[in-house]
């Protein structure tokens, strides 16, 4: 009894254990979810803000090149008429060009540090989807596992003894049968004379039968 006993405390320990790691794990891998989470956020406003300036200086870009074509197009038309303007409005022309270089090359750097941020998220992304769809996969194995320890007693999952136990048992319960049935029983022998005398007289009956000739009678 104290063995069944022993066993059963280190069994239930062992259980409580694993169920421990089990809840820390579980937990563990919450959080990693929440922090993935919260640098998918991060990330993705940083990355709205890019693309806000991506739009930015497209516009920019626009904006400076229709001022280019502007001021061409004015010194074009006063060139004849006044010279001094018609250089300035090329000056202006000129600037407007190299704002628009500066743009624009700040624009495709712009541009190729979405591109990357833009990866790094979808990836952060699927890790994020990948961690969450393995959460779910072990969560659930997790509970069926806790079910099933709960449906099945701790005696079951101790060693061979219980059954040998039974074993015995029924062993002796089956020679005890085996025992009772062979005891004779109680004789009576008073029956036991006049069964006796009867079979006899039976018997000798039978004998006389067998030697008296049939036309023969008894006087």
């Amino acid at each position: 009894m104290k063995l069944f006993k022993k066993l059963a405390i280190n069994v239930h320990s062992q259980v409580e254990t694993l169920a421990n790691q089990f809840e820390n794990k579980e937990a563990l891998s919450t959080s990693y979810i929440r922090e993935y989470e919260r640098i998918v956020a991060q990330a993705k406003v940083k990355l709205a803000r890019v693309e806000a300036e991506v739009d930015r200086l497209a516009k920019e870009t626009a904006h400076l090149e229709a001022q280019a074509a502007q001021w061409a197009d004015r010194a074009r038309r006063v060139h004849t008429t006044d010279q001094e303007k018609a250089l300035a409005c090329v000056r202006r022309m000129k600037k407007a060009q190299s704002d628009q270089a500066l743009v624009i090359r700040e624009l495709a750097e712009t541009r190729d540090l979405k591109r990357r941020m833009a990866h790094d998220v979808a990836q952060t992304l699927r890790k994020l989807d990948d961690l969450k769809r393995r959460h779910r996969l072990l969560a659930g194995r997790q509970t069926c596992a806790e079910a099933l320890n709960a449906l099945q007693p701790t005696e079951a999952r101790l060693p061979d003894e219980v059954d040998d136990l039974y074993t015995r048992w029924e062993t002796d319960v089956t020679a005890r049968e085996l025992h009772n049935q062979t005891v004779a029983p109680e004789t009576d022998s008073l029956a036991e004379d006049f069964d006796r005398h009867e079979e006899e007289e039976d018997l000798r009956l039978t004998l006389e039968a067998l030697i008296t000739p049939p036309n023969e009678t008894k006087e």
